[in-house]
């Protein structure tokens, strides 16, 4: 009889047990397949020019202008440390389930077959004896744990909490990340503002460049004019060289975060403008302490912790009471045996059924429980101060997050008249320097105090933004009324 083929088929989170034969195949679905999407990037990859160019998903094939909300859809999508806590939430899951397995009665099978021959003949005479020897075995057992001194509940309830925690872990990896992609955004568009700040100052050189130039031909001016403003119109290239780095380098940071492999967004993708709105709406810093204390993933973890360890400090306790198992046994057994001269055969067959309940209580074990004991009551203070230190934490983060927001709203807004009155200055200068009233040291004083202040207020308006974006984060409203689900 030809012997039967195994198969093992593994193809994008499906499994597949095929046996074929002779008499044709047969398909087995494996229960217990864990199935989920690959990851964006090809882990087992060592050189990235054989990596797929241009390898971005369905979700930004219609996106011109790419806003924060939807980076951040994206980022939840495809965020592989994010995709890691999630899968983690699910492991934490599947041990909750096995704790609870254990109130279940255990059932095993058993089979054994055999045989065995034995010829035996005399030298002295004919005589010659074969037998022959089969036998078969089947049997079931099952046991049951009635009582262990509530050891198993408290299992159980300890592999909750600490789904549970698993579950504040992955949110808090969110915020984290919410806010990690708003930061990578906004320095988007620093250095955007910083590119056009730096154009507009290169242009403004060029254009009295070009002036100058004409009144030297004519010999009104001296050269070192005209070399000045080449100068100048070097410097304004250096700064948009520098913001045009700075673009490409947050650009990198926020294609990271969006899961995508190549370190990079679509050229055709652009962004939004910055607002120069600088509102302080705010409350008072007691309601976001209290909206942190309530909504803190990390906090609600160490709590969840807490309690995870307190069930396991009551398990501990469990070894001190006896067990009582409910046990059965049921087996049937064949045996033939043939033998020749003379010829006989012989066989039997036996059904054998045991059960009944059995109890254990263990008296001594070199102190191991009471050991045993001691330590998961260190755990629990243990786990009683780490969530006195995430309280400090959460407090110490609003409190900071929240001052730090007041103090960025009051710079733009002093940045942003600033800037009004020294595009009105330099406006005037130059006016005064092309009638030929004031010198040029004096316009490029006044042109550059106007760049500063450009690029202050900028810098300002981002820095208010990533303040909003810290005080979110710190009392986790950062996603309150966002849907962060993406349709392809």
């Amino acid at each position: 009889m030809k012997k039967s083929k195994l198969r093992f088929f593994k193809n994008n989170n499906k499994c597949f047990l095929v046996i074929s034969s002779l008499a044709g195949a047969v398909v087995l679905l494996l229960g217990g397949c864990y199935s989920y999407p690959a990851a964006q990037v090809a882990t087992e990859d060592n050189i990235f020019s054989e990596q797929k160019k241009d390898h971005y998903s369905k979700v930004l094939i219609n996106i011109t202008v790419l806003t924060l909300v939807y980076a951040q859809k994206i980022a939840v999508k495809n965020n592989p440390d994010y995709s890691s806590a999630y899968h983690a939430v699910n492991a934490a899951k599947m041990r909750y389930y096995q704790a609870i397995g254990a109130y279940s009665p255990t059932v095993n099978a058993s089979f054994r077959g055999g045989g065995s021959n034995n010829n035996y003949s005399q030298k002295n005479n004919s005589t010659a004896q074969d037998n022959t020897n089969a036998y078969a075995n089947v049997g079931m057992n099952a046991t049951w744990l009635l009582f262990d001194g509530l050891a198993r509940t408290m299992n159980v309830l300890a592999q909750r909490h600490s789904y549970k925690a698993q579950k504040a872990l992955q949110e808090d990896t969110r915020r984290l990340l919410m806010r990690g992609v708003a930061f990578a955004f906004y320095d988007i568009l620093l250095a955007i503002e910083r590119q056009r700040i730096a154009k507009s100052n290169m242009e403004f050189q060029l254009s009295n460049l070009r002036d100058t130039q004409l009144k030297f031909d004519a010999g009104a001016v001296p050269l070192s004019e005209v070399l000045n403003f080449k100068v100048e119109a070097n410097v304004a290239t250096v700064d948009q060289v520098q913001a045009e780095y700075e673009y490409e380098i947050a650009v990198y940071a926020l294609a990271r975060l969006m899961g995508y492999p190549d370190g990079n967004l679509p050229p055709k993708i652009k962004f939004p403008t910055i607002s120069s709105a600088t509102d302080d709406r705010l409350t008072s810093i007691d309601v976001y302490l209290d909206t942190a204390l309530n909504n803190r993933p990390d906090l609600h973890q160490f709590r969840e912790l807490l309690k995870t360890a307190k069930y396991s400090m009551y398990q501990s306790f469990g070894p001190y009471m006896p067990t009582v198992t409910a046990y059965g046994t049921m087996s049937y057994g064949a045996n033939s045996t043939r033998v020749t001269s003379p010829t006989s055969r012989s066989g039997y067959n036996n059904t054998n059924f045991d059960g009944g309940v059995q109890a254990e209580w263990l008296l001594f074990n070199g102190l191991s429980r009471f050991n045993r004991v001691r330590e998961t009551e260190a755990l629990v203070a243990q786990a009683k101060f780490n969530v006195a230190e995430s309280w400090l934490r959460v407090i110490e983060d609003v409190r900071g997050a929240y001052i730090n927001y007041v103090m960025r709203t009051k710079q733009a807004r002093i940045y942003k008249k600033t800037l009004g009155l020294v595009t009105k200055q330099r406006d005037l200068v130059e006016e005064e320097y092309r009638a030929g009233n004031t010198e040029l040291a004096r316009l490029f004083q006044a042109q550059t105090v106007l760049v500063d202040a450009e690029v202050n207020l900028v810098r300002a308006l981002v820095a208010l933004r990533k303040a909003k974006v810290s005080l979110r984060a710190a009392t986790n409203t950062n996603t309150i009324g966002v849907d962060l689900t993406v349709n392809n």
